[in-house]
């Protein structure tokens, strides 16, 4: 006797149906790969044998399902979301997880379980998390295996994503194993709640421990679109450049000529561009600053121009990175971008499918912003990775170490 299906409404299970075939319909008529070339094989394969299995998941089951579909593509711009406009709203859980080089680790959390705040994460519904980060790096949407780490900690999220690991659909809580401070490994049930909306990936914060220091200085303004500080007795000038849309008070052309300004006033030996926050924008906005900072290298020849990336460094972000590879000496720093220097993507090009409200991008252009170059990622020529225990002490490893092998600004140390 073979157990009943969870969810077998033939309405349902047709309208589910119906939105998968015009996802795939989108795909072709849009993806600026797939409108020339067949939809890949595995995809069709994998979508028909959804059709065939819509009762075996929730609605937000489905949604997981989906986007696994958009891996496809093979490219970070064109997703489905977790959330959809119709139907129940979708459950997370009240937790925001981060993947640090020495684990999973629980960065902030709602009540009743902010103690939980600094515990590693060892396994989510009795699966360790090592295991569903590399499920997702054969399902999530991606342009390199760093887009997977950057998106991984709010997918973990959601509870959709964990029927295929057997928790029940609609399951009310979910038991989550973690390691404390004190070395006790404890599991407990953790309520989901309703996720109202989706914002994107969100940023990192400082240290939300107790007895933390005070943040350090590229966590103090992560909300600010562009901003700059001169560090008179390291003769470094500190730009933190974290979304390339213009602000309300000031575009980014303005703020360009005013750090054009402040490099000629100080001139600074040691010069810092920090986008380990910047998910991208406009790309249109970039000319102005680009040209501020090469004019910068031409008549500072001797000067330092380091470039610190990381995970979040995405999207126009991406070919800001990669037009300052293209045309100055600057050097990288920090860990590699979610991107590649010549990738498909744009945002802009969002659907909602009719029956379910599934909600997603599909990616129109291709951004060859170095000819030929086929390079996954930006490599750092100082690769240097955040740990959990620098985090919560809110500390910034690869400040201190640029600081510290550049001791006299513009002086090697070999």
């Amino acid at each position: 006797m073979t157990s009943p299906t969870p969810f077998p409404d033939p309405e349902r299970i047709k309208g589910w149906q119906s939105d998968i075939d015009i996802l795939l319909k989108l795909m072709r008529q849009q993806h600026i790969v797939y409108r020339s070339t067949p939809l890949p094989p595995e995809l069709l394969a994998r979508a028909e044998k959804l059709k065939e299995s819509v009762s075996e998941f929730s609605d937000e089951g489905m949604l997981n399902e989906l986007e696994k579909l958009m891996y496809y593509m093979h490219d970070g711009h064109s997703y489905v979301l977790p959330i959809a406009t119709k139907g129940p709203a979708a459950h997370c859980l009240p937790l925001h997880f981060y993947l640090f080089s020495d684990g999973a680790f629980l960065i902030d959390a709602e009540e009743p379980y902010r103690h939980l705040i600094g515990c590693k994460v060892e396994q989510i519904n009795g699966t360790s998390v090592e295991r569903i980060v590399d499920d997702m790096q054969a399902y999530i949407h991606q342009d390199n295996v760093h887009t997977v780490k950057w998106l991984a900690p709010t997918v973990m999220r959601f509870r959709g994503v964990y029927e295929t690991y057997g928790l029940p659909a609609l399951s009310k809580d979910m038991p989550l194993t973690v390691t404390d401070r004190g070395q006790n490994t404890t599991t407990q049930k953790i309520n989901f709640v309703p996720a109202a909306s989706f914002r994107g990936i969100p940023k990192l914060i400082p240290s939300r421990l107790p007895e933390a220091p005070p943040a350090p200085l590229y966590l103090t303004r992560v909300s600010t679109h562009y901003w700059y500080e001169y560090i008179p007795e390291r003769k470094l000038l500190y730009f933190q450049f974290n979304q390339v849309r213009d602000a309300q008070d000031q575009s980014i052309a303005q703020f360009s000529t005013g750090l054009g300004d402040g490099l000629k006033a100080e001139r600074p030996d040691l010069f810092i561009i920090d986008v380990r926050h910047n998910n991208g924008g406009n790309l249109g906005l970039l000319p102005p600053l680009v040209a501020v900072i090469r004019d910068y290298e031409n008549q500072n020849p001797a000067a330092r121009i380091v470039v610190i990336t990381g995970r979040n460094t995405f999207s126009a972000a991406q070919v800001f990175i990669a037009q300052l590879d293209r045309d100055t000496k600057a050097i990288f720093a920090g860990e590699p971008s979610s991107s590649r220097p010549n990738f498909v993507g744009e945002e802009g090009n969002e659907f909602v499918l009719p029956w379910s409200g599934a909600t997603g991008n599909i990616s129109t252009l291709y951004h060859e912003t170095i000819p030929g170059d086929d390079r996954q990622w930006i490599e750092p020529e100082f690769a240097v990775a955040l740990s959990s225990q620098a985090y919560f002490a809110n500390q910034d490893p690869v400040m201190d170490f640029l600081t510290a092998r550049f001791s006299r600004p513009g002086k090697d140390k070999g």
